[in-house]
């Protein structure tokens, strides 16, 4: 339910710039903005022309002057609150806009809960769920890829894929609660081959937007690169021809590298952090050996692993003692071999490496010469997005509660299809066609319940 408050907050974020901007909104922020407002006359401010750039004041207690500023006055239900809104956009200083704030305050508003501006948007009906967390997603975006999806997410693009699918389930459930509730009607009782393929299509569209999820949270929160290897391979060259800087130190003294070394890059579009991990040895020394174990600890949760081997010397009994380790605690590791140090005399080429890891992609690079750089941050972005990945209309799951709510949707449709299958009574479909309808109606925020909601809009700034 809308809190009847009119709210006031600051909406641009601190430090000093040209402009800052305060919001009002609420059923009384036009009666709050006659208050601190006034004409560059000096004149009370009456009428409020929707939508028009406005030149005045902003006073404190009715007469001393804090700045000359633009407003602009959205009526309701065209805001972006659905609530009547003023906007105030005055000179940006941290001060200054305190200043303005606090005549808001002391006018009668409320100061504004973070994110509470969006949640009214939320509330009043001019945002879903998923839109409303495709602001945040807008405001963290990285890079131009992150900012798309968001901006996707923000039109509506994941609400009308939803929308289809709730509309074949609830087509279903609608023609067999018909026949329930009719049955003098000639209306004809559930045709189950038809309800089987309907499902059949719900849950492949709901299978599309899983496969999804990982590229979605990829692009919001970053993917993690190991670069792994034994001393010396050329894993902090490797970071820094990535990074085209000198971040780490490289010396031919195995063990430079004590502790992990970590940037992140936009690449292609992609957030990416690159870890730079010490070198996988057995030792003694109590500081490297921490190092290795931190190494270790990074791998288990990297999204990509780069396993870098020295092409001059070859595949070492402990390279192969390390990869077997990696498939043996990394829950699906994914790996990408390089052969670096091309520029030698190779011991080993790739095909002769394919043999050994038959499946694994391997690439041959040098980070001396620069050569196969181009073709690794190619590849990065393949092994992470997938080939198939399409930067011009990302329709992204990018929340871990919308994955669960398409598992758990998908799951009951599962459910359902055996009870079609098995002539299972109508009556009874019908409470798994409605739990399927309510958890989809979880993400879009139609059935959420309010301690999920209250978490969405924590994660907001206040102003926003």
């Amino acid at each position: 339910m809308i809190d009847n408050d009119t709210i006031s907050a600051i909406s641009t974020a601190q430090g000093t710039g040209a402009i800052g901007i305060v919001r009002i909104s609420g059923k009384d922020a036009f009666m709050i903005g006659e208050k601190i407002l006034r004409h560059r006359s000096g004149k009370p401010i009456k009428t409020w022309p929707e939508r028009q750039v406005r030149l005045g004041l902003v006073v404190h207690a009715g007469k001393k002057i804090l700045d000359e500023v633009v407003f602009f006055a959205f009526k309701e239900p065209k805001s972006y609150t659905g609530e009547d809104l003023l906007e105030i956009q005055a000179h940006g200083g941290i001060e200054n806009l305190k200043l303005i704030l606090d005549a808001t305050l002391e006018a009668g508003a409320r100061l504004a809960e973070p994110g509470e501006f969006t949640k009214r948007a939320f509330l009043s009906g001019r945002l879903d769920l998923t839109q409303a967390e495709a602001v945040i997603d807008l405001i963290n975006a990285q890079t131009e890829l992150a900012h798309r999806a968001a901006i996707n997410q923000l039109s509506g693009e994941l609400s009308l894929v939803l929308q289809e699918i709730e509309e074949k389930i609830l087509h279903i459930l609608v023609s067999i609660e018909a026949s329930l509730d009719y049955p003098e009607e000639e209306i004809p009782s559930l045709e189950r081959e038809k309800a089987l393929e309907t499902i059949r299509l719900a849950r492949s569209q709901i299978r599309t937007l899983i496969s999804q999820a990982k590229k979605g949270r990829i692009l919001q929160e970053t993917a993690t690169i190991v670069l792994a290897g034994r001393p010396n391979v050329g894993k902090s060259s490797l970071l820094n021809a990535l990074l085209n800087e000198e971040r780490a130190i490289v010396t031919p003294i195995p063990g430079t590298t004590r502790d992990f070394v970590t940037e992140t890059i936009n690449l292609q579009g992609l957030p990416l952090r690159l870890v730079d991990t010490a070198g996988l040895r057995e030792i003694d020394d109590p500081i490297e050996k921490e190092g290795v174990n931190r190494s270790w600890d990074l791998i288990k949760k990297a999204d990509l692993i780069l396993f870098i081997i020295d092409s001059a010397i070859g595949v070492s009994n402990e390279d192969q003692a390390f990869i077997e380790e990696i498939n043996q605690n990394v829950q699906q590791p994914k790996i990408l071999f390089i052969l670096n140090k091309s520029d030698l005399p190779p011991k080993i080429s790739p095909d002769e490496l394919s043999k050994l890891y038959p499946g694994e992609k391997i690439l041959n690079l040098s980070t001396l010469t620069g050569k196969g750089i181009e073709e690794l941050k190619i590849s990065l972005r393949s092994e992470l997005m997938g080939e198939d990945f399409s930067p011009e209309h990302p329709i992204l799951v990018t929340r871990l509660r919308h994955k669960k709510a398409l598992e758990e949707t998908e799951e009951i449709l599962n459910q359902v299809e055996n009870q079609i299958k098995n002539g299972v009574s109508e009556d009874l479909i019908t409470i798994d066609l409605r739990d399927a309808i309510d958890t989809l109606g979880e993400i879009t925020g139609r059935s959420v319940n309010a301690d999920v909601i209250e978490a969405i809009f924590s994660q907001f700034c206040v102003g926003k």
